[in-house]
């Protein structure tokens, strides 16, 4: 468990915090690239970090972060028209480029310097994966763009959906590194009916999902073992399988909220960022990639920007404000929870936390390793700022290689000599 005062240090993320300033020297996203479809189009509102932003595509088609706020009177540039290569505030017609520069200010006398006197914070970006990246330290620290698989791919073989969600994003990345939870909160009730399924999957190599289901609804109190890596742990869910042997779920998390979770190898790569928007809320960013092929129409329509769904005000049909529709006939009868949905069952428990979790009044198992090792990284990393220290960066050389994995292996190997970096020096038992 933490502390109260631990609990607050890993948790708050605004402008001058520990947690915040650690968070501003990586790249972050800041919204979905579809959000900005085309050179000149309407800005959109974005707030991360407790910090109020304006996102636009100039004429170029460069996309700029800017201050909410207009530097002139404060009004909100959300309003501002985005023409010729600038956002124009609308209240007196300043203009700034995506670099933050004031490149027109009608309402001064023509002959006046006053607008190469103004600047407006301004936060550097780039596109990758369908994500607006934005970096919001120091310029002296800017780290290089990352190169992680997915990112690297063609538009067409990569998805990314976005949710928002009511609650701290550590409840959110903790749930996501939790491998014994998946045998509850995602069963469905008709795995109980899966004793004599077998297609021959249950053998050295990668099982059918199918098979990977019936394993993991099976056994349910994995055993967890974690390692630490220059990026930050990964752990392997070790299950024994119907047929004697090891079943392993590899999960990456990459500091500092970042996570890989294992997949099987016709399942592609992804990634999952846990980007705050302030201190009680965050977007769940998941962006998934197709090795061989593009997406299909239907798959892209079936997860859509955002999988859960939204009415015709753009609300999401299922939340906290109604339960999440938990329906408890079908709790009895179909899935653990009631709730449809493997994302939504996610976001029911992590919300139902409350903003920010008490973690001094939990009692955490042998199962909750990751969680506790990821904590003490985020503490550690807030406190070293605190002292003067920087946090480390996601080394550039290993940034691409990083991978999850899901493989069946003999009963007596050893799961770290499996996935990536299997077996180098690097990692450590912790």
């Amino acid at each position: 468990m933490l502390t109260v005062e631990e609990n607050q240090l890993m948790t708050r993320v605004g402008p001058g915090t520990p947690m915040g300033e650690v968070l501003r020297r990586y790249w972050v996203p800041a919204t979905l690239s579809m959000e900005l479809p085309v050179p000149d189009c309407p800005p959109v509102r974005v707030r991360i970090l407790g910090e109020d932003l304006v996102a636009f595509r100039d004429t170029n088609g460069e996309v700029g972060l800017l201050d909410n706020f207009c530097p002139h009177r404060r009004a909100s540039l959300f309003f501002g028209r985005n023409e010729e290569s600038g956002l124009r505030c609308v209240y007196h017609g300043w203009k700034f480029d995506i670099n933050g520069d004031c490149v027109d200010m009608p309402s001064e006398p023509a002959e006046s310097n006053f607008k190469d006197k103004v600047k407006i914070t301004a936060y550097p970006a780039y596109e990758a994966g369908g994500v607006v990246w934005a970096y919001m330290g120091p310029g002296a620290l800017i780290p290089p763009r990352m190169t992680f698989e997915v990112l690297g791919l063609p538009d067409d073989q990569v998805m990314v959906n976005r949710n928002y969600s009511l609650c701290n994003f550590v409840q959110a990345m903790e749930g996501s590194i939790d491998s014994s939870h998946i045998g509850f909160l995602h069963r469905n009730l008709n795995e109980l009916d899966m004793s004599d399924f077998d297609d021959g999957t249950d053998k050295l190599g990668f099982p059918s999902t199918k098979m990977s289901t019936k394993i993991r609804g099976a056994f349910r109190n994995p055993y967890l073992s974690v390692q630490k890596t220059d990026y930050g742990v990964r752990y392997a869910g070790i299950r024994t399988t119907p047929n004697g042997h090891q079943h392993l779920r590899i999960t990456a998390n990459i500091f500092p909220f970042f996570n890989m979770t294992s997949r099987l190898p016709d399942q592609g790569v992804g990634l999952s960022c846990f980007m705050p928007v302030d201190d009680e809320t965050h977007y769940r960013y998941n962006i998934s990639g197709k090795l061989d092929r593009t997406f299909t129409p239907e798959e892209r329509e079936r997860r859509g920007a955002s999988p859960r769904g939204v009415d015709v005000n753009g609300q999401p049909l299922r939340g906290k404000w109604n339960d999440f529709l938990i329906d408890r006939k079908m709790q009895k009868e179909v899935s653990y929870t009631g709730i449809t949905g493997v994302n939504t069952q996610d976001q029911a428990i992590t919300e139902s936390m409350e903003p920010i979790t008490d973690r001094w009044n939990e009692h955490l198992g042998t199962t909750d390793a990751a969680i506790i090792h990821v904590r003490r990284a985020l503490v550690n990393a807030a406190r070293q700022y605190q002292e003067g220290d920087e946090p480390p960066p996601i080394p550039a050389d290993i940034m691409h290689d990083i991978r999850a994995h899901e493989e069946i292996v003999p009963a007596d190997a050893d799961w770290r000599l499996y996935g990536a970096f299997a077996g180098e020096d690097r990692e450590v038992t912790v």
